[in-house]
């Protein structure tokens, strides 16, 4: 009975059914804003990622020249990995925002620029660890703690319309720099660059969040009027999406 009903449904009917079955309904479920929403994202990471990489470079001039003055070769070996690590990212960027062949496929871009991120951020987050050394004077450890977390999470800021590319700073300036303080031997220290690194993961999250629902708001899906005209169902589908617009307005 069961091949003789399966031969009576036709074409679409058993496109319906692929469609409502638990394996592609998890498949859906797995990318829940549009396409359009996702392209928006990654054009805002390409134009707000500029004053980020800035941010890093800035920050990280002044801690070489203001520790090299103490410590020399630490400040040099730091810089050459710091400028080695920004030249990739911003060489990425720059690609992308001139056009070039990377720039045809946008989530391609995305994911070699976060791994590039992840190393820059690395790398940016180590300052008070390389800079200094754990007899260094409390002033000029604190200054580059300091720094380090500020620009860090200043340039996750700056790249929260793809939360792994501000996880790429955001984690390594929250995680080094405590383990840093923990190096020092100052509970207070501990305790203060913990709970600094808790509120600002924190803003970061709801601001990322914030962003990619705004940007989904934007550029609602439309697979459901796709589908429904392919079943006839024109007039719910275009109630249904005219519904969704006037939700996201």
């Amino acid at each position: 009975m069961a091949p003789a009903a399966m031969e009576a449904k036709d074409v679409r009917e058993l496109q319906r059914l692929a469609q409502q079955s638990p394996q592609t309904l998890r498949r859906r479920g797995a990318r829940r804003h549009s396409r359009a929403a996702y392209l928006e994202l990654i054009d805002i990471l390409s134009r707000w990622s500029a004053a980020g990489l800035a941010l890093v470079a800035g920050v990280g001039v002044y801690l070489a020249v203001t520790i090299g003055q103490v410590y020399p070769a630490r400040a040099a070996a730091w810089t050459i990995l710091l400028i080695g690590a920004l030249w990739i990212a911003r060489s990425m960027r720059s690609r992308f925002r001139a056009g070039a062949a990377i720039a045809a496929r946008p989530f391609r871009w995305r994911a070699s620029y976060t791994s590039a991120l992840c190393v820059l951020g690395v790398v940016f987050a180590t300052a008070p660890v390389l800079l200094t050394p754990a007899t260094a004077p409390p002033a000029l450890f604190l200054q580059a703690l300091a720094l380090s977390m500020v620009g860090a999470f200043g340039a996750s800021l700056f790249h929260a319309a793809h939360a792994p590319s501000a996880a790429a700073f955001a984690l390594p300036g929250a995680i080094i720099p405590v383990l840093a303080a923990i190096r020092s031997g100052d509970f207070v220290i501990v305790i203060a660059v913990g709970a600094l690194s808790a509120l600002a993961l924190s803003c970061l999250a709801f601001f990322c969040r914030a962003m990619t629902e705004l940007s989904a708001r934007r550029n609602p899906r439309t697979s459901v009027l796709r589908r429904e005209v392919e079943t006839g169902d024109v007039a719910g589908a275009v109630a249904d999406t005219d519904a969704a617009v006037q939700n996201a307005l």
